[in-house]
């Protein structure tokens, strides 16, 4: 389930322009997170407040979300919740970037509609 908590952090490092809700973006939209061993973890918001997770071995899980002022948090499962760093600039349908980790980076990209 590391995966799955990558879920809050993939924002982190985002970089576009600063926007009163950070999470405005995401809803209706996926976000697809690639490790640095290929594995694939896609993040449905249907809504601005549930999650559905397409974790690598093709199981999903469903979970919440919600904003925290400049903060995204997220529970998914059983996990404990989980927030972003602070964002300086929400993501949006087209917006990708690299998240570095001691693990090594995850790559993350926000693509319009359900994308599994």
């Amino acid at each position: 389930m590391k995966k799955v908590l990558l879920a809050a952090a993939f924002l982190a490092g985002s970089s576009v322009a600063a926007l009163a809700d950070v999470g405005a973006g995401l809803v209706g939209n996926t976000v697809t997170l690639t490790g640095p061993e290929g594995a694939v973890t896609q993040i449905y918001y249907p809504d601005a407040s549930t999650t559905e997770v397409k974790l690598p071995d093709g199981s999903t899980a469903t979970g919440t979300w919600r904003v925290d002022g400049n903060k995204i948090c997220t529970v998914t499962g059983e996990n404990p919740e989980t927030c972003t760093a602070a964002i300086e600039e929400a993501p949006s349908v087209g917006s990708s970037g690299t998240i570095e980790g001691e693990q090594g980076n995850v790559e993350w990209q926000v693509s319009e509609g359900k994308a599994f």
